[in-house]
Formats: structure tokens, sequence, C-alpha cells
């Protein structure tokens, strides 16, 4: 399927203007999501995620949110302390505005996929937006910082086994605080498995766990109609 991707602008509530990458279907449309990024901005495999989507017949929008400080922060893979550096100075507060912006910019139903740091907004996002769904992959601190956030939509989770940054311990924490959450995990994936262009990725892991975020999504936009 042919899709079309450009780049928009956004408003959010505090009157910031923030670019977002998005591309719609090429037919018939199911819904919109919101792809969240990882620490190192709007990269090329954030672009490629919402293509998958795309094909998949959802108008998918990424929210630039490190316009914050400046336009086009994209850093690559090995830049780790660079990333967690912009997320940390990121208030929540205006990421989850911004993701809004996002989340409204297209009428309809709107879901919410996030990855790394887009994983853990993911969540809290799912405490304060008005979503049909959130999907979050390997999403850190959910479970020292946000176990006492009400989730007000249905809620995935994917983490892998091996993962170096969040133990199992720490999934079984979010298991017993959201009994109705779906929790996937994947034995031999670690931190970041479904992003090709990173050391970690894991292509079974990452093509299960597309398939499984892809039922859910399809069923809760199917349920909001």
């Amino acid at each position: 399927m042919q899709t079309s991707d450009q780049i928009v602008e956004l408003n959010s509530s505090d009157s910031h203007k923030l670019d977002a990458f998005i591309v719609h279907p090429s037919k018939s449309k199911k819904g919109n999501v919101v792809i969240i990024q990882e620490i190192f901005g709007i990269t090329k495999h954030i672009e490629d995620v919402c293509r998958q989507y795309a094909n998949e017949g959802y108008s998918a929008i990424a929210p630039a949110l490190y316009d914050r400080f400046e336009k086009d922060i994209i850093l690559d893979y090995n830049q780790i302390e660079e990333g967690k550096s912009y997320k940390e100075q990121l208030s929540i507060n205006h990421a989850i505005s911004d993701i809004n912006a996002a989340a409204l910019f297209n009428n309809g139903p709107t879901a919410i996929i996030g990855y790394c740091f887009g994983g853990m907004l993911s969540h809290i996002a799912a405490s304060q937006l008005k979503l049909v769904c959130a999907i979050s992959y390997y999403g850190g601190f959910i479970a020292e910082k946000y176990l006492d956030l009400k989730l007000q939509c249905p809620i995935m989770y994917h983490f892998g086994e091996q993962d170096f940054a969040i133990p199992m311990t720490s999934v079984d924490l979010i298991r017993q605080h959201y009994p109705e959450a779906i929790v996937h995990t994947y034995k031999e994936a670690g931190h970041g498995f479904n992003c090709e262009m990173r050391n970690d990725y894991h292509k079974l892991s990452a093509n299960l766990a597309f398939k499984r975020t892809l039922t859910f999504l399809n069923k809760h936009m199917e349920d909001s109609h």
C-alpha cells in the first residue's frame, strides 16, 4: 500500500508550536495512532514505525518532543548520554501537552504507541488523555515512579526479558498494579528490541509484538466506532 508522509505543525495547549511527522494511509482509514519517540528524537526508525501503521490503515503521527529545545534534534543510537540529558530536561507536563496536540490533530478515535522513553510517556498519557487504547514498548521507570496512576483506557506492555534497564521484578510490579493490562515479555529480547537500528534488535520478538499490538489496536478501534 502506498502512503504519503509530511511534516505538519502542531499547537500545544501552552501555545508552543512543534513539528510532527505524519503518514496517512492511502486507502480506507481505521483510526489514528500517535507514535512516541525514544530518547533519540524522530529518527528514521520512528518514521518507519509511522509508515508501518499507515500501511495497516492508520494515520500515524509522531510529535517532535525535543522541539521544546530546538528544531530537528535527531541523535544517533550511540548518543545515549545526550539522549538521556534531553529526556531529563523535558518536563513531563510539556511532553503530555505535546502528545495531546498530536492526538487532537486528526479527527476520530486515537491510540498511542510509545517506545523506550515514549513507552513511559504512553503509560502516563493513558492516565490523562482521551485515548482508545495505549501500547507501551520497554518503558522505563513505570514501576519506580508511576504505579499510582489510574489508567483511563486499555493498555498493552511489551518488555524484553534480557533488558539491562528494566528488570523482570519491575514488570511483575506492573502486572500486580494493573491486573487488567496485557503484559507480554520476550525471552530472547533486550531493551530496544523493536528497533532495527539498535544492537538489541530482535526480529522474531519485534514481529510478534507488532502482530499482538495490531490485534489489540484493531479490536479497540472497532469497539470505539
